[in-house]
């Protein structure tokens, strides 16, 4: 039995104008949404595919209830998502209220980090900021 998840809130005014910006662009990214993009670790497990450096996005603060096609759909209109992946605890089966998401270009991370930063879901804000490196956080 499938639970309604609430409806997202729309985005904020910012958004709007983004997204007619890109649909006027002539470029590749159009909104476009790739599913199913997964690629084999070395010790056998999946992960979701990532875009370019500086394409990558964390997102904090996601509600409970927010699920991959809540993300995917909250993060669209910036630009064409390679994935969006919200973390589940694998014990308990509920999100761990963070996530990422990736895009093929820079430009539309940085444009939903502008917008998406700080924005409201809920009772919860957003805190959106470009994924390091595994090695950025390594002293040596």
């Amino acid at each position: 039995m499938q639970t309604q998840l609430p409806s997202i809130p729309s985005l904020p005014t910012q958004v709007s104008s983004i997204s007619s910006h890109q649909s006027s662009n002539t470029g590749a990214d159009s909104g476009a949404v790739f599913t199913g993009g997964k690629m084999k670790t070395p010790d056998g497990s999946y992960k979701p595919s990532s875009g370019p450096d500086g394409a990558n996005l964390f997102i904090y603060h996601l509600p409970q209830e927010f699920s991959d096609s809540d993300l995917t759909q909250t993060f669209q209109p910036f630009g064409t998502i390679v994935s969006a992946k919200v973390f589940i605890d694998k014990q308990t089966n509920l999100s761990k209220c963070f996530g990422f998401v990736s895009y093929t270009t820079n430009e539309s991370a940085h444009a939903a980090i502008q917008a998406m930063n700080g924005f409201q879901i809920g009772t919860k804000r957003l805190k959106v900021q470009l994924k390091r490196p595994k090695d950025a956080s390594k002293p040596y």
